[in-house]
């Protein structure tokens, strides 16, 4: 049945893709963005929507103010909140301004405000990241399954050093703060996060004015389609996921009538994320040209083993089928061939 979803960060590069699926399935989406000239693209892209009401925005000017979702709740009935908007940058100066408090008060307001505004709300799906899982002290960590029941035990102290850790505790935090917000307030709706792995790879739908405004994980990946980086060394991330799975997943999350059968609960985390290769990868990539980066041996996976995600729950309650690492990246770099034509990059 389809669902009226208000929809946080709707320019961002996960957030686009669920726009995309949300609107083929027939449901209705109030998107936030922080300014009206955000909207411009998407109501180009998504232009059948427009006319009968379908999509909609909501502007936000900043998602750490107290209240700032107020406006939106208030206006409209909403049945499922999916809150995308967070950072996901290392270029900054204030890793508490610029990383964590987004993500921390963002999740905070909007989970206080939906409390407050829209007692229509079931079920609110936060995105997360397997950044909030991984204890990265412990290394490749062969053998060791991480599950949902595992957390980063990086400190909000540690977090501010910098702009990585600045991430990796943005997300941790968020999430506990959303679980937090979840047993004191105890809220009518149910809240699922989704754990992507960090590496979300695949076609950016979102708006690219240049090839230097990416998203981070497509500018790392277009470094190397681009012959920018010349050597691909040991990243120390194994595992991936396609951002099309990442957007169904969303989706699924409220839709699956599964998902909160599995135990007497009105919580769920849900794992994504499959193996990575970067010296295999990288084949796939070399394959369509000349220019593009070789990976050094040292970019291979360790031949001891590492930690691998158990992402069964994704697969079994979710439905996600996920799409093989050749597809991602021949679909990412025929988009980047076609972007830097509409640019006139050569």
């Amino acid at each position: 049945m389809p669902s009226t979803v208000l929809l946080t960060g709707g320019n961002g590069f996960i957030a686009v893709h669920i726009i995309s699926l949300l609107l083929s399935g027939g449901h209705s989406i109030v998107a936030t963005v922080r300014s009206e000239n955000k909207t411009t693209y998407l109501r180009q892209k998504f232009a059948e929507a427009i006319p009968g009401g379908q999509l909609k925005f909501a502007i936000v000017e900043d998602i750490t103010v107290s209240g700032a979702f107020d406006e939106v709740l208030k206006s409209h009935t909403f049945d499922v909140v999916l809150h995308t908007s967070s950072p996901f940058v290392f270029t900054i100066n204030d890793v508490k301004k610029d990383l964590l408090d987004p993500a921390v008060l963002g999740t905070t307001e909007i989970l206080k405000a939906i409390k407050a505004n829209a007692p229509t709300v079931k079920h609110v799906v936060v995105t997360s990241s397997f950044a909030s899982i991984v204890d990265l002290s412990k290394g490749n960590r062969p053998g060791y399954i991480y599950s949902e029941k595992d957390w980063n035990p990086i400190t909000y102290e540690d977090s501010q050093k910098d702009p990585v850790s600045g991430y990796y505790g943005s997300k941790k935090f968020a999430e506990k703060a959303a679980w937090d917000f979840l047993e004191s307030e105890k809220p009518s709706f149910k809240l699922t996060t989704i754990c992507p792995q960090w590496q979300v790879y695949g076609p950016a739908l979102q708006e690219v004015k240049s090839m230097s405004n990416l998203n981070a994980s497509s500018s790392a990946f277009y470094a190397l389609f681009s012959g920018q980086q010349k050597e691909l060394k040991n990243a120390g991330v194994w595992f991936w996921t396609d951002v099309r799975n990442v957007a169904e997943a969303h989706i699924a999350a409220f839709v699956s009538a599964t998902l909160f059968e599995m135990r007497d609960t009105n919580e769920s985390v849900v794992q994504l994320g499959e193996t990575w290769n970067w010296e295999r990868e990288v084949f796939h990539i070399e394959g369509k040209g000349e220019r593009y980066t070789r990976a050094f041996p040292s970019a291979a996976f360790p031949e001891t083993g590492t930690y691998y995600p158990d992402n069964s729950k994704s697969k079994t309650v979710l439905g996600i089928e996920y799409t093989p690492p050749e597809i991602t990246i021949r679909d990412t770099l025929e988009q980047f061939v076609a972007l830097e034509k509409e640019l006139g990059i050569e």
